[in-house]
Parts: C-alpha cells; structure tokens; sequence
C-alpha cells in the first residue's frame, strides 16, 4: 500500500521521537541510544551493517530503495540478508522508497502514488514532492524520508543522526545526489523546529556574510543569503565531482592497504 501519514502517524503516536540513523562515518550507535529516550524509533536503511556491528537492540523501521517503478529492490540479497539479522529482535515495519531524476519545471504531476508488492508501505517521493528536487540527480532515501515525516507528519519528534552530506574516508558519497540541496532543506526544517540533529545544538552565525551586510547595508539578507547559496553549491558539487575522480583512481591502493593491514591484525 502506499504511506498514508494518517496509517503512520498512529504508528508512531507511540515513541517519544524518531531518529533517523544514516549510513554515515559519524554514527556512532552506542552514544545515540545513551542519549535518546527509552522511547525512541530507530529509522534505518537497507545497508545498516556499515553503522552497526552486532545486532541492535530497540524497535526499528527498516528502509529500502525501490527501482523499476517498485518492482525491485535497488540493494543486493545479501544487504536485505545482513540489515534483517541486525534488526530481528526489533523491526517493526518496512518501507519501500521510490525516488527518480529530479523533474523539470512545470513537468506534468504523477496522477496517483505507485505501489509495491515487495514491501508493506511503499512512499513514492516523485509523488508527493514532483519537481523538488533539482534535475537531473536523484534524492537519498534519507533525504525522502526525512522531507515526507517533517511535512506529513509535522508533529512527529524527528531527530537526524549522522545526515552530514560530508564525504568521509571510507564510505562513498555518490554523485547523483546533490548532498548541498540536502543539506540546505534539512537545515531550513531544522531552523523552523520541525526536525532536530543529534548532537547539535548550536546555532552558528553566518560570520563573514553578516559582514558584507555591515558593510554594505543595500545587500539585504535574503539577497546576501541567495546569492551565497548558489555560489556554495557551485563550488561544492566542483568539488564533488574531484573527490569522485581521486576516490575511483585510489580504489586499488586503499584495497591493498587494507589487505595488508587485516593480514598484519591476523598474524597478530
């Protein structure tokens, strides 16, 4: 069936929040759940067993990727294998994501949600968001979860852990995304109070771009702040695509780095 917000807001009236667990290097599990009420939902992705090492304790919700307008699974058998032996003691409910190219201006609205028969709930982004996203690249299923609780569901306690949109040292950050427009709709929702992130709690002032309106006071904010985040994201997705480029081109010497380091930990 497809994600009714009335279906799921029931489910979740239950917990005290809900935190959304990425697939990232800055997760560090044990420290979420130590900081997290007792009550708490735990949102994860088909590929878990990056961020978890031994089977986890509390009531989860497990999210997949959807391709071929739901008739499979983006993600391998083996991830399905791996997430659920994780999870076993506390999966509660599974969803189906489908989120395509982001569409352009003015493209027709899709006339009803799709569905899938390989899970229960099936959340159909292009759907419910049409041309949101920027065009041509494709939203993370973290993203289209997140988006869809924080505008369904308004009052559900949604908490963001490890969603940094930072590249880190072992895992990969695909170029299809567009990890800045991310990063700038989730803190536009956490600005406003409808989603929070674990272990943040700071407010940042904008520094040097306050200066340029001291400065030069006929640059309003709103134009200072537009201008700013086109030129961000121009230079961020620059170096997007570089980072890709060294990342492929190291592939074999990380691999055999990382040969030689679990041979040296066996001899041991």
């Amino acid at each position: 069936m497809s994600m009714q917000a009335e279906e799921f807001e029931a489910f979740l009236s239950g917990y005290d929040k809900v935190a959304l667990i990425a697939n990232s290097e800055a997760v560090d599990i044990e420290a979420i759940q130590a900081g997290l009420p007792e009550k708490t939902l735990y949102v994860f992705f088909t590929g878990c067993a990056k961020v978890l090492h031994r089977p986890f304790i509390g009531d989860a919700v497990l999210c997949h990727r959807l391709v071929g307008d739901g008739s499979k699974f983006l993600k391998s058998q083996k991830h399905f294998d791996r997430a659920h032996s994780l999870l076993a003691n506390g999966l509660k409910a599974e969803i189906g994501v489908l989120a395509g190219r982001g569409m352009e201006d003015g493209a027709p609205a899709m006339a009803s949600p799709r569905q899938s028969p390989l899970v229960r709930y099936t959340l159909d982004f292009d759907y419910d968001f049409g041309a949101l996203y920027p065009q041509g690249r494709k939203p993370t299923t973290g993203f289209a979860i997140a988006i869809w609780l924080a505008e369904k569901i308004p009052h559900a306690n949604i908490i963001l852990c490890g969603f940094t949109g930072v590249a880190g040292l072992q895992f990969n950050m695909y170029m299809e995304h567009d990890w800045t427009f991310e990063q700038i709709m989730l803190q536009l929702f956490v600005k406003k109070g409808r989603i929070s992130r674990f272990g943040d709690g700071s407010d940042t002032a904008a520094g040097s771009f306050s200066r340029i309106q001291a400065h030069f006071p006929e640059f309003g904010e709103a134009a200072i702040a537009l201008v700013a985040t086109n030129v961000l994201a121009n230079r961020y997705t620059g170096m997007e695509r570089q980072v890709a480029k060294l990342w492929s081109r190291t592939k074999l010497e990380r691999r055999i780095r990382g040969f030689f380091k679990r041979f040296k930990t066996f001899g041991h």
